[in-house]
């Protein structure tokens, strides 16, 4: 693997338009992954862009997966930026040949607005509604926890403007959950939706409620100094 990683660095190359300026400054590797620092500049301040790596493996088609620091959307320009791919989860253990990466910046401009989604509950249908793209636009709508892992996906939504996704019951409550929103069609249109929470379908206290009177009542027969239903009393003394 560490032959296979030392090709690759020969063979980061940069991908960015004519305002902006992608470079790349220095390329490491460590243990058994790519570590690229580069720096961004734009002639236009406060614009964002969208940062990704590609692999010659499949004609530099698809983004990596595998890759953590300043990549993916809205990342802001600035001179001292850091990726790093993780080449051995993404390719596996037993792949063997060379492979080049390439580094491309664009300027984000989200293809699609998608509205505020709120709270919702598991195991419960989300209306969500959105505004822009074309007919054209075939959407999978990948649910990202708040680590950024993806824990459901719904494929294949058409872009009507609006679509019900059911929400699994065994995704765990919680926060910061976000829909990761991709064109099917093309891996570089693609948008993520503000933070919202997931709730139980029942909230806790109502399973907590019942044992807790439960064991009130249990607590005030047990408490009290009235004879239980199962103490029978002695009967009367006959008279003299």
């Amino acid at each position: 693997m560490t032959k296979l990683l030392a090709v690759a660095l020969l063979g980061v190359t940069s991908v960015v338009s004519v305002a902006q300026t992608l470079e790349v400054k220095k390329i490491e590797l460590r243990d058994d992954d790519v570590v690229i620092n580069y720096s961004l500049s734009d002639t236009v301040p406060g614009r964002s862009f969208s940062v990704n790596l590609y692999a010659s493996r499949d004609n530099y088609i698809n983004p990596l997966t595998q890759i953590t620091g300043d990549h993916g959307l809205e990342v802001s320009a600035g001179n001292d930026k850091t990726v790093r791919w993780h080449a051995k989860k993404e390719l596996g253990d037993n792949f063997n040949g060379a492979v080049s990466v390439e580094v491309r910046a664009r300027v984000y401009v989200p293809f699609i607005q998608v509205d505020k989604i709120g709270t919702t509950k598991r195991g419960k249908q989300k209306e969500v509604t959105w505004r822009g793209g074309t007919r054209q636009n075939i959407l999978n709508f990948e649910l990202l926890n708040a680590k950024g892992e993806r824990v459901h996906v719904v494929p294949n939504i058409s872009n009507s403007g609006h679509t019900s996704l059911f929400i699994p019951p065994d995704v765990k409550p919680g926060k910061n959950y976000k829909f990761r929103v991709v064109d099917s069609k093309n891996k570089d249109q693609v948008v993520r939706t503000e933070p919202f929470a997931i709730k139980r379908k029942v909230p806790m206290v109502l399973y907590v409620v019942p044992v807790a009177v439960l064991g009130g009542v249990l607590s005030l027969l047990n408490s009290s100094g009235g004879e239980s239903p199962g103490d029978i009393s002695d009967p009367p003394n006959p008279p003299d």
